[in-house]
């Protein structure tokens, strides 16, 4: 088994509604998306895919750390379903108004104070890295651009009043 991604896709309203009332649907335009955005490599400000890599253990934790984040941006939404459920749990969806309040928080939320955070003990945990002595001092300075395009994505995403799939897989 290979390492797990984290990635999302950009929805607008009817897209997802459609995803949400037709799982084949869903999984055909995912798939659009990210081929779209495999050959494209557009910005994540104009993507509308895209891939945090496997940062996304450790960008959690960072995350959950911050009691302003309304919304968990990497695995929280409802439950999306798809005919083949990725790796690593189900596909969630966040609607428009969860995608706003995210983006919101993101954006008014500088990477250095994310990186101010960083704590083996809060990062790792058993699920996401059973072995924290694996996780280097300098791990911080690896996520910056993770974290900078999950905050321009989530803002494109938000001022679009699109909603947002995301993939553990």
């Amino acid at each position: 088994m290979g390492m797990i991604h984290c990635e999302y896709a950009r929805l607008d309203a009817a897209e997802l509604a459609r995803a949400v009332a037709e799982p084949a649907w869903a999984e055909r335009r995912l798939d659009a998306l990210a081929t779209e955005w495999t050959e494209l490599d557009l910005p994540p400000h104009e993507a509308r895919y895209l891939s945090i890599g496997t940062t996304w253990g450790v960008l959690h934790g960072l995350l959950r750390a911050d009691a302003a984040l309304p919304v968990d941006v990497i695995q929280g939404g409802a439950a999306l379903e798809l005919p083949v459920e990725p790796r690593f749990g189900p596909a969630r969806y966040l609607e428009p108004a969860e995608v706003r309040r995210a983006a919101d928080v993101l954006g008014a939320t500088p990477f250095e104070e994310i990186a101010g955070r960083y704590d083996v003990a809060i990062v790792c945990d058993d699920d996401v890295c059973p072995e924290p002595s694996e996780h280097a001092d300098d791990e911080p300075d690896r996520l910056r651009v993770p974290y900078e395009e999950l905050t321009a994505f989530f803002a494109a995403s938000a001022e679009a009043g699109d909603g947002v799939v995301v993939l553990l897989a």
